[in-house]
């Protein structure tokens, strides 16, 4: 096993591997994934371990890595691993920290873009001829029980003069 000041590693020379072990407690698992997964054009990265206390890392060189070079690129990308899981590590507290701001954030753009009810209904109201009354109801309770009675009045007006005819249509009968 070599021992670096910063960390640990192992370089298995007949597998042409290099193995490290990450401890969970101080990385989150989705900051050694995403670490992980931008390394995977470099080498092969292969993850194992028990996810609450550690996680070992191999990483195996591709085609074409073979050879001395190839085994002090692997200790070469081993040590970027380190530097981007930090990062990685850095980018997701970041995240956890300004979470409200950025969900606030996205709320007040969606309501904005989605044109809200009230305002529609508003707009609507203000587009009609509000003192137009088709139905008759836009009256007061005044208005509308002296125009009924009005019209009550004009009914039974009309019926005594339609009776005074009947009887006048009867008398001029008898004659």
């Amino acid at each position: 096993m070599l021992k670096n000041k910063d960390f640990c590693f192992k370089l298995n020379k007949e597998q042409k591997s290099l193995e490290f072990k990450i401890n969970t407690k101080i990385y989150s698992l989705t900051a050694i994934y995403q670490t992980a997964y931008l390394f995977l054009d470099k080498v092969y990265v292969f993850l194992d371990g028990e996810p609450k206390k550690e996680i070992k890392v191999i990483m195996k060189g591709k085609e074409g890595q073979e050879g001395e070079d190839g085994k002090e690129r692997l200790k070469k990308i081993a040590s970027e691993f380190y530097n981007e899981l930090l990062n990685q590590l850095l980018r997701e507290k970041v995240s956890q920290t300004n979470a409200k701001i950025r969900e606030y954030i996205v709320a007040q753009a969606l309501y904005n873009a989605v044109p809200n009810e009230v305002d529609e209904l508003l707009k609507e109201v203000e587009e009609e001829d509000w003192q137009a009354d088709p139905l008759g109801i836009a009256k007061t309770w005044e208005e509308s029980s002296s125009a009924k009675a009005s019209a009550s009045a004009e009914a039974t007006a009309d019926r005594s003069e339609a009776k005074e005819k009947k009887k006048k249509a009867k008398k001029g009968g008898k004659r």
